[in-house]
Order: C-alpha cells, then structure tokens, then sequence
C-alpha cells in the first residue's frame, strides 16, 4: 500500500506512555526531591553554623 503525499501529511502521531518515558519522568522526579534534600540540609547546616 502506497500512500500520497496529502495522505502523508494527514497522519497524526499518538501518544503513548511507554515504560522508557515512565522511566525518565520518574529519574526527573528523584532528581528534583534529591536536589530539595541538598538545599535544605545546606541551609539548614549554614544556619546552625556546622560546616563539619
């Protein structure tokens, strides 16, 4: 089956959640809590003044 090119340029894409997008979302997510912990622990370690 051959398709024309204003058929081409009809196809629309779907969205699909595959396991490689769940993935990467949930690495995001861990990045972004770990980051909050690194900042809080520093501004909390800056404010009680133990650098140690």
């Amino acid at each position: 089956m051959r398709l024309t090119n204003d058929e081409l340029l009809k196809i629309s894409g779907g969205f699909s959640l595959n396991g490689t997008l769940i993935s990467a979302l949930t690495r995001v997510f861990t990045t972004i809590i770990d980051f909050g912990k690194m900042v809080g622990t520093s501004l909390r370690r800056s404010k009680d003044k133990n650098y140690c």
